[in-house]
């Protein structure tokens, strides 16, 4: 685990939305190296949580990434933050193809036709670099988004349900990609999943909440705590993996 200090540390952290509370003094880190997975029901103030890393959003407490408060990262370290959201909103009118999608999110890094083909290889996703924008599924889509993402060679990866919409064989490839940059390159990766066999094979820690911090642990120790499946309000089952 890198001794440079945490990539993202946050400490009693709070929003408030419309006078509504989402978080309520919730403190967790991401270290180089490691897979924090971001686990909770639906409303808990996961996504709130990526978007305040972001830069997108106003809050209380104490929130650095790479070592600054988000507002305060300059354009260049931006660059070092991978982000994939559940689902790319943009107007699906605008006529743009594939290619020129990336080079908006790239800029120079992948001007060259070689290179984008080798960025969309890495989610078997070649096939789209020609198509128009409007006829990619949902599915087809977030492959692109995650491509950009992981061609930025980030030093931190957030990640909201990041294969949402995607099959089966190439969810499975993406998620073995992001298990090489956590060894390989040292990327530390902040994933939200509903996915708890995901969670379980990928994630070196899990960070539970709901509006507040609710437990942490390793995959192992969180799976078996009685307040998941109150939380959740079913059991939770799930096949647990051991990291090698």
């Amino acid at each position: 685990m890198s001794n440079a200090g945490h990539l993202v540390e946050v400490a009693g952290l709070s929003v408030a939305l419309g006078g509504r509370p989402i978080l309520d003094s919730v403190s967790l880190t991401v270290n180089a190296g490691e897979t924090v997975a971001l686990i909770g029901p639906n409303g808990a103030g996961k996504t709130t949580l990526l978007r305040v890393l972001l830069g997108l959003l106003p809050y209380t407490g104490r929130v650095e990434v790479l070592g600054k408060p988000p507002e305060r990262l300059t354009t260049a370290e931006r660059q070092q933050i991978g982000y994939v959201p559940q689902a790319l909103e943009f107007d699906r009118t605008l006529p743009l193809l594939t290619r020129e999608l990336l080079w908006a999110m790239l800029g120079d890094r992948a001007r060259q036709r070689a290179q984008l083909l080798q960025i969309l290889e890495a989610v078997d996703a070649t096939h789209l670099l020609d198509k128009p924008l409007r006829v990619l599924s949902g599915g087809e889509l977030q492959r692109v988004v995650i491509a950009a993402a992981l061609a930025q060679q980030p030093k931190l990866l957030l990640l909201d349900e990041p294969a949402t919409g995607i099959d089966v064989g190439v969810r499975l490839r993406f998620y073995e990609l992001i298990e090489q940059l956590r060894t390989e390159q040292q990327v530390g990766i902040l994933m939200v999943s509903h996915d708890l066999s995901v969670v379980s094979r990928y994630a070196t820690r899990v960070v539970c909440i709901y509006h507040r911090l609710v437990c942490t642990g390793t995959p192992q120790e969180v799976m078996q705590m009685p307040m998941l499946e109150e939380l959740y309000g079913h059991p939770v089952g799930v096949y647990t993996h051991q990291h090698d």
